[in-house]
């Protein structure tokens, strides 16, 4: 099995690795979908590519703040923001410059050799790979990226503001988690988000939910009676998750298009929160099965899978592959691609550190 040895091995849960990778195989299978390459025939996934995303997005909040509840007497320390910034830094970055590197070599070489523009994932100049790293401008998958860095500039306060109202019990922290949630539909309402928005603050009831639950599982997992809460809210939660997805609600309710739930950003926020929750505190089937070594490494390959699959895609189409052949075609090329970006540039970087530090993340 390929090792998430970039997590911190305090915090890492083996389930969570797991989700993670469900949030990548959500993707590529709406993806896949959306151009009728199904790995069963017939398995209509189409429409269901935010919700991994905005599950992604869930999971950086949690797994984050659950780093700065564990050392909240030092959250705004140089030592802590150095640690802080570089590992986002280098988590994000070889890997997304190597690929904005591919985009911008092969828009070159086609231009060259073929006098028209192919560049994959996208077309790319000079120009726009400068707007690309400094977050300013998103082509294909990108936009995500540019939400995920720019939180990573709020999480600081957004916490600190939370640790603060923690000292006013868990009530407290709901009631600011309430008026955070409004605030955000106030400033920026989710119906009125635009297609792969890159702007981070649409997306910032995802963001602030993980950060909620992620206090909210500080205050409560060493109650006797939270595991079996937790076991019956993350049923709740699968359900709901296969409820959204477009084709089996078309079955059970009314056909409806396969961005139906694009922009209820809240609500999918609400629902993968329940299966997280049960993910972590409960020790039944769904927790198991988010264990098993096939989803885990599908976690830790997750960022390169997201990445990489589009261009598989494309050539799955470009050879007139048939719809089962095309869509594992996809997944198995996706994954060899992920295991050699993982190993050779993502797990590298993931040690490089600007300067020494001695901070240390506690047991949670």
């Amino acid at each position: 099995m390929v090792h998430r040895a970039i997590s911190n091995k305090f915090l890492q849960i083996d389930a969570l690795d797991g989700l993670r990778g469900l949030a990548a195989l959500i993707v590529v299978l709406s993806h896949t979908s959306n151009l009728n390459m199904f790995f069963i025939p017939s398995w209509d996934f189409r429409g269901i590519g935010k919700s991994g995303v905005f599950l992604f997005f869930l999971l950086s909040s949690f797994l984050l703040t659950r780093q700065i509840i564990t050392t909240s007497n030092k959250i705004f320390t140089f030592e802590f923001m150095s640690n802080y910034w570089q590992r986002r830094f280098f988590r994000i970055y070889p890997l997304y410059t190597f690929y904005l590197l591919l985009a911008l070599a092969t828009t070159w070489a086609s231009v060259e050799y073929f006098g028209v523009g192919y560049g994959q994932p996208f077309n790319l100049d000079l120009y726009g790979l400068f707007n690309q790293l400094i977050l300013t401008e998103s082509r294909g998958l990108t936009w995500s990226i540019a939400v995920e860095f720019k939180f990573y500039f709020v999480l600081p306060l957004l916490a600190g503001i939370f640790l603060v109202v923690r000292r006013k019990g868990l009530i407290a922290c709901a009631a600011l988690y309430v008026c955070l949630i409004l605030l955000s539909q106030y400033i920026s309402p989710e119906s009125e988000s635009l297609l792969n928005d890159p702007r981070f603050i649409p997306y910032l009831p995802i963001f602030i939910t993980g950060i909620f639950v992620a206090f909210l599982q500080e205050a409560l997992q060493d109650k006797a009676w939270f595991p079996r809460l937790c076991q019956y809210i993350g049923y709740i939660g699968v359900v709901a998750v296969i409820i959204m997805t477009p084709t089996v609600y078309s079955l059970i309710a009314a056909p409806v298009e396969s961005d139906y739930f694009h922009k209820d950003f809240i609500l999918y926020a609400a629902v993968w929160s329940l299966v997280l929750l049960a993910s972590v505190n409960h020790d039944g089937l769904l927790k198991k099965a988010l264990s098993t070594r096939p989803l885990r490494t599908l976690g830790t390959l997750s960022f390169s899978i997201y990445l990489f699959h589009p261009i598989f895609i494309i050539g799955a189409l470009y050879y007139n592959m048939g719809s089962v052949v095309a869509a594992w075609f996809v997944l198995l090329a996706s994954l060899a691609t992920a295991y050699l970006t993982f190993r050779y540039i993502e797990q590298p970087s993931s040690r490089l550190k600007l300067q020494k530090t001695n901070f240390k993340f506690s047991r949670s």
